[in-house]
């Protein structure tokens, strides 16, 4: 089992490297197929790096139900970046129907795991009395 999480750790990290031009050419498509590897072995900070990347069309044709979908299972590890993301993916109706008590959800969840930004937006919602 650890030969796998290893395995799975070095695919994310050179999928990094490939995503920043860390140490080699910047190629976002070879970072997504690094992290692809990384996410299909169960690494959550690969799929929330392939979720993002879906999201967001680089390197990867944009999908957003597919970003969800890798957002997702990395929330339910408890990756704080992927809870704040997937609750905005609710909120904005990004590859799945918009849906505030699902984005309020993943929204508390990521605050309660360290996202800055996931409190920020539970604070301006609830100042803006939009909150649910």
């Amino acid at each position: 089992m650890s030969n796998a999480l290893d395995l799975a750790i070095a695919a994310y990290q050179i999928g990094r490297r490939y995503e920043m031009g860390d140490g080699v050419v910047m190629d976002v498509e070879a970072a997504a197929g690094f992290y692809r590897q990384a996410a299909m072995r169960g690494l959550a900070e690969a799929q929330h790096a392939l979720g993002f990347l879906h999201a967001t069309g680089q390197g990867v044709v944009r999908d957003e139900a597919l970003a969800v979908r890798w957002l997702r299972e990395a929330a339910e590890q408890g990756h704080a970046d992927a809870q704040h993301n997937l609750g905005v993916m609710y909120a904005e109706g990004r590859g799945v129907d918009v849906n505030y008590a699902e984005a309020v959800r993943w929204f508390y969840r990521a605050a309660g795991n360290g996202s800055q930004y996931a409190q920020d937006w539970l604070d301006s919602s609830e100042q803006a009395g939009t909150a649910i």
